[in-house]
């Protein structure tokens, strides 16, 4: 997530100054002072300028190297599916990250004091959980927990290195000795989407077959029905936590959960296969350059069904837009060549089993509904219900489809 939608969803401006400023004294062994203000021309003699352009999720100095840019840049520069966007999007990341220009696009300025070391080579980027400092000279990122967030999320990434130690992930140089942060290698490359046809589908093929090997290794049968009480609760515990979301919202939420539920009915004594799953399973956690390929971002990793990840990259869940459209194409079977390869070679799918897919589908929808729900009980969140309203109209319009009426 950019930062120009994390200042939408929370405080970003306190967020930043209380992480980054609890990590610089810890790392460097030394008080350290961080503000964060409104762009302007006037510079403090006594601090050091960052800037901050939220469109491009970045934070730099004025004569930043330009090869900073190189591990954020494969997400903008090349779109070959829109060309014309592509030409767009070179033109304004220029202007951008220009030493001439960049003030002008910026729109925040940070002041930090002690000045950090060789900074023309540092790059800092946000995140929906984390905040990222990539350091170029050195070869190493360091990842830390946004103050006021689960400390899950810093916990499973190191979980999924220290349990899996052949998945394709980047190595953990260093930890914190309060557990808010590490230090990893330093990568960059593109996402399989992003690529040539051709090499894009060959990339991607070979990252979902080291996947397939986590969910084998990780499978086991349990009840639908004790998987189903599994997500309930969470669900019902997550909406005690949302404080600043309105009765109604609430509401509607328990009553699509109850949906669901009631669609499984039937079928509860039948066994799922659970494995444990990447949890955010797009082609945009995935990096890629000529020799290697790496998995990114686990902090949604755990337990769930183990079509969950397949569906996550064949729905492109985490795009609101064309959601249903993508949905009703899965239900359709109107799939292309490639999608097809993918679910005949994931492990215990079996989609030529209709009431097997439906079922399927209808606990994607429901792990889908614990997902959203439990990521907006942050208390520092805005008061708004935008995000999670165009979720639930997601799934009210899914449960409308003829297709889940009746099994």
């Amino acid at each position: 997530m950019k930062i120009s939608e994390l200042i939408k969803r929370e405080p970003f401006d306190r967020i930043f100054i209380e992480t980054f400023t609890l990590f610089l004294d810890e790392e460097f062994g030394k008080s350290h002072v961080v503000e964060w203000k409104r762009k302007s021309f006037t510079n403090s003699m006594l601090m050091q300028q960052w800037y901050c352009n939220p469109l491009i999720n970045s934070i730099f100095v004025k004569k930043v190297n330009p090869n900073v840019f190189r591990s954020i840049n494969g997400e903008y520069l090349d779109n070959p599916l829109k060309p014309w966007r592509s030409l767009l999007q070179k033109l304004y990341l220029h202007l951008s990250q220009n030493h001439i220009t960049s003030q002008f696009f910026a729109k925040y300025k940070i002041e930090i004091s002690p000045p950090l070391e060789d900074p023309s080579n540092k790059l800092i980027i946000g995140g929906n959980t984390k905040i990222r400092m990539i350091d170029i000279s050195k070869n190493i990122v360091y990842v830390i927990l946004k103050n006021g967030f689960d400390k899950k999320f810093i916990d499973k990434e190191i979980y999924i290195r220290e349990k899996f130690i052949n998945l394709p992930v980047t190595k953990i140089i260093k930890q914190s000795q309060n557990a808010l942060w590490f230090c990893e290698e330093y990568i960059h490359g593109i996402s399989p989407n992003r690529m040539h046809a051709d090499k894009g589908k060959e990339t991607l093929q070979k990252v979902v077959e080291r996947i397939n090997e986590m969910l084998i290794e990780t499978r086991k049968k349990v009840s639908l029905a004790k998987y189903t009480f599994r997500l309930e609760n969470e669900i019902d515990v997550a909406v005690k936590k949302l404080v600043f979301v309105e009765n109604n919202v609430k509401e509607r939420i328990v009553k699509i959960k109850r949906a669901l539920i009631e669609l499984l009915d039937d079928f509860m004594e039948m066994k799922v296969t659970i494995a444990y799953c990447h949890g955010d399973f797009h082609q945009g956690n995935i990096l890629a350059n000529e020799k290697k390929f790496w998995i990114l971002d686990w902090e949604n990793s755990g337990e769930k069904q183990i079509s969950y990840d397949l569906l996550i990259l064949l729905l492109e869940s985490r795009n609101v837009d064309g959601y249903i459209r993508r949905l009703n194409k899965i239900i359709q079977n109107n799939l292309t060549k490639d999608q097809i390869k993918l679910i005949d070679n994931w492990p215990e799918i079996d989609f030529k089993n209709g009431n097997l897919k439906k079922i399927i589908l209808v606990l994607f929808l429901l792990e889908e509904l614990n997902f959203y729900v439990s990521e907006t009980t942050n208390s520092l969140f805005i008061k708004d219900s935008e995000q999670i309203n165009s979720r639930l109209k997601i799934f009210e319009e899914a449960l409308n489809f003829t297709y889940f009426q009746k099994f």
